[in-house]
């Protein structure tokens, strides 16, 4: 939570009126859409749910601990987003018509409103509303990408790439910013989208995709609700005291370049159940680091059968150029239940055959 020892954190803090939301049972998720993986988050709206910002982007560096350890909250950022929400309210009040702005803020439609409507709510009996003195239901922020996933699969319905690369880092363009500003830009890749829209070291982010940024988090949001398919993404860049409108064409499948499996939530029971181990990305491939361990019990058994540790998978159906994301999405979203997956490993500097089946049946419980 944010302290208000600091006299201008309180000062801020002081001109909105601060709610808690302590669980997920009974919170609209067509509305409160944010990175769920995270010990707090923050979202800036008016009373009719129209969203000025978010503030708060998980980390793969964040320690699972009592302890918030998430490199990315620092006091000067969340002040500088807390300034930047005031600053759109201002507009807001001033010109109604400002709302058509702020549209692509808001969250967009989900096959289930609430997290006790999915279908694996209705089996995972703890994913429920708390009510009176009930303390046996307990929905937590970081469970409902795993109940939007299961629930996919039970039903039938597609699991997106913004389901599993959800929220991108702004790496995905180029882009290092400030944890301490809105979107200021700290360093920029050589070659990057970045790069050759021109964006430089220094260079504030005021508008991306038309939408007021007030945060890294905003940022990301912009790229979460971008389309799969890409095409151009628009930036309005201060540099200085001028200002200047720059353009970053994104290819079909971009998001893909990302990184989504060290969002352990999400990508340790898709790697035990589907993978049936514990992987990590290497210059040579993907490699195998552990086995799955000895507590989850609905495992991919005939594959941790076939796999050793160390084997490096460099061969996936007669397919080269996977990453541990790219691989565990296209087991979770291309194969069929009991059909085989044919993988060539490097073992000991020897190329190895190894297949096995994914799991059958169809995954029915959050976590499993």
């Amino acid at each position: 939570m944010a302290s208000q020892k600091d006299p201008e954190l309180k000062s801020l803090m002081d001109k909105f009126v601060c709610v808690r939301i302590v669980q997920m049972g009974g919170v609209d998720l067509r509305v409160y859409q944010f990175d769920p993986l995270l010990s707090w988050a923050v979202m800036f709206m008016y009373g009719d749910t129209t969203i000025y910002g978010r503030y708060g982007s998980a980390s793969p560096q964040a320690k699972r601990s009592k302890k918030d350890s998430n490199p990315n909250h620092t006091l000067a950022g969340l002040k500088a987003a807390l300034r930047a929400a005031l600053a759109l309210h201002e507009a807001h009040l001033r010109n109604p018509a400002f709302e058509a702005v702020l549209q692509k803020k808001s969250g967009f439609a989900l096959p289930w409103r609430y997290v006790e409507e999915t279908p694996v709510a209705k089996l995972h009996r703890r994913l429920k509303r708390v009510e009176g003195e009930d303390t046996k239901g307990c929905v937590h922020c970081h469970e409902i990408p795993q109940a939007l996933i299961d629930s996919s699969f039970m039903s039938w319905r597609k699991v997106t790439d913004r389901m599993l690369w959800m929220h991108p880092d702004p790496a995905i363009l180029g882009l290092s910013l400030s944890r301490d500003h809105c979107a200021r830009v700290t360093a920029v890749a050589e070659g990057s989208l970045a790069a050759q829209a021109g964006i430089q070291v220094g260079d504030d982010l005021e508008l991306l995709d038309g939408q007021p940024l007030c945060s890294v988090a905003d940022v990301q949001w912009v790229l979460h609700r971008f389309p799969d398919a890409g095409g151009p993404l628009t930036a309005f860049v201060r540099r200085g005291e001028s200002h200047r409108s720059v353009k970053m064409e994104l290819e079909p499948g971009w998001r893909r370049k990302g990184d989504w499996a060290w969002r352990y939530r999400v990508a340790g029971y898709a790697m035990w159940l589907w993978g049936g181990v514990t992987l990590e990305d290497t210059d040579e491939g993907v490699r195998v680091s552990h086995l799955a361990p000895w507590w989850f019990k609905r495992e991919n058994k005939a594959a941790k059968q076939k796999l050793k540790v160390g084997d490096v998978i460099v061969e996936v159906d007669g397919k080269t150029g996977w990453t541990r994301s790219t691989y565990l999405a296209y087991l979770m979203r291309e194969k069929m239940p009991g059909s085989p997956v044919e993988l060539v490993v490097m073992r000991r500097g020897t190329k190895t055959k190894v297949a096995f089946p994914v799991p059958s049946p169809r995954p029915k419980i959050m976590g499993h």
